[in-house]
Formats: C-alpha cells, structure tokens, sequence
C-alpha cells in the first residue's frame, strides 16, 4: 500500500496521527494526498507537538517496510541530531510590502523594521519576495516567542509598511538539503 511521508519525528509525537516507526525515530505518513496545502497544514500542525523534519510534498513510499528500512535507517543519526536541533523551535516567515516608492532605503529600513523579531530568532534566512511581498524572511525562533513575534510583525504596520507572518511552520529553510537521495526535504 502507498504511503505518502509528511515528516520525521520522535516516535510517540503527541500531534502524530499516523506513524510508521523505527527505534526512537517515527514517519509521519497517510494516503497519498494530491492537495499540497492539506500537507502544508499536516506539517505545520505537528510542530507545536515537537520538533519536525518536513518531507518534501508528493513524495511516497511502496509500504511500512520501505520506510524503515530507506528512508529512518539509513539516516537515523542525521534526524536525531536534527531533531535535537530543532527541539522548541519553528520557523516562522515575515512578509513586508513597502507601499511608498523608493527602494534605495529599503534594506536599511527593513533591519531596523525586524530588529526585534531577529532579537528573539536563533536564526534567519532572507527568501525570494514574491509577487505578495517586497521581502520574505524566515526566521527560527522559540515556540514560547510565537506571540511576540506575532505581535512585533502586527506593530510594523505603519509608515509606508504593511507585514503579515505565517507560523509557526517546519524548519524548512534550516535543513540541510540532502540531495544524495530521493527522501530528500
């Protein structure tokens, strides 16, 4: 039976509904899903049990066994250490639009706009802006900082500035990419 992956976790996740597991490492898996914003809401509601290593949408397995055995096995040490990594953290992703024209001073002001979201962050990673944002940034912080960013994000609007955040999310964008198989985030 074909299984579709959504996420590596610790074995016994409180937020888990389906698991294959290997030792102290577990699969989150289902019935193949096409919808990746259905996977996109299963990810993101494991966080908030623990630390998750999102899987990249529409990848599947043949059976339980294969996921034991290809894909928790083989990069067991790789995950625990990841997990550990990540334990009390999610990402969270900020979204300024500049509605006044002028884009020489937008970097500077946009450091000065996120100093306190970055202050909380352990760490951040600038994303490509969109046709809905002028910047994206990611930054992984604390599950106990959630609302303080949430409200530092709701404070910017002001000024020529408008933000939206979008957490808390999986650590997508501070996981090494593993692109030596084809499990890879």
């Amino acid at each position: 039976m074909t299984l579709q992956l959504y996420g590596v976790v610790r074995a016994g996740h409180p937020r888990a509904p389906r698991t294959v597991c290997w030792e102290d490492l577990a699969m989150v898996v289902g019935e193949p899903e096409p919808d990746p914003a259905v996977h996109l809401a299963m990810v993101s509601a494991l966080v908030e049990g623990g630390p998750v290593l999102p899987v990249r949408f529409g990848t599947v397995a043949d059976d339980e066994e294969a996921v034991r055995d290809e894909v928790l096995a083989p990069a067991a040490d790789e995950y625990r250490a990841d997990l550990d990594r990540l334990d009390g953290l999610a990402e969270v992703h900020v979204c300024l639009r500049f509605t006044e024209p002028g884009s020489a001073w937008r970097s500077a002001r946009s450091d000065v706009l996120l100093m306190e979201v970055a202050e909380r962050a352990r760490d951040s990673v600038a994303l490509p802006a969109g046709e809905s944002a002028d910047e994206r940034w990611a930054f992984l912080v604390g599950m106990g900082d959630l609302l303080v960013v949430r409200d530092a994000v709701a404070s910017l609007v002001h000024g020529g500035v408008e933000a939206d955040w979008l957490g808390p999310l999986p650590a997508y964008s501070f996981l090494e990419r593993r692109t030596c198989s084809r499990w890879s985030w």
